[in-house]
C-alpha cells in the first residue's frame, strides 16, 4: 500500500470547527502530513485509538531530511484503549525540510488528525 497524506484542518476563529480522525491505509505506512503554513504553538496532532479493548503504541518518526536541530530518534506514545493523546512539537526537531511529518500507528484503529 502506499502512505496516507493528511489534510490538516484550520480551526476558525470565534467558530466551533468539525473535524475528522483519519487512518492509515495499512498502519506500517503510516500517515504523513505536509505542514501548514503557521506558528508552531499553533499546531497540534491529537490521536485517537478507537479500539475499546487494547493499547497501541503511535509514532512519530525523526526526520530523515531535518534541519540542523532534528531528533535523531523516534518518539513514541502508548495510547490506551479508548484514549487520546496529543502531541504537541518544534517543527526544527520534527519536520523535514519540505515541511512533512511521518506518524506511524501500531494498528490502524490508531487514528490521528493535525489540527491549527
Amino acid at each position: 500500500m502506499a502512505v496516507k497524506v493528511m489534510t490538516p484542518v484550520k480551526g476558525e476563529v470565534n467558530n466551533i470547527t468539525s473535524f475528522a480522525f483519519e487512518a492509515a491505509t495499512t498502519a506500517k505506512d503510516g500517515l504523513q502530513v505536509t505542514l501548514p503554513r503557521a506558528t508552531d504553538e499553533y499546531v497540534v496532532v491529537l490521536v485517537h485509538n478507537a479500539d475499546t479493548a487494547n493499547a497501541y503504541d503511535f509514532t512519530v518518526k525523526a526526520p530523515t531530511k531535518g534541519s540542523y536541530a532534528a531528533s535523531d530518534s523516534d518518539e513514541t506514545v502508548n495510547v490506551a484503549a479508548g484514549a487520546f493523546a496529543i502531541f504537541r512539537f518544534e517543527s526544527a526537531r520534527w519536520a523535514n525540510t519540505d515541511g512533512t511529518m511521518l506518524f506511524v500507528p501500531a494498528n490502524a484503529a490508531v487514528k490521528a488528525v493535525v489540527l491549527y
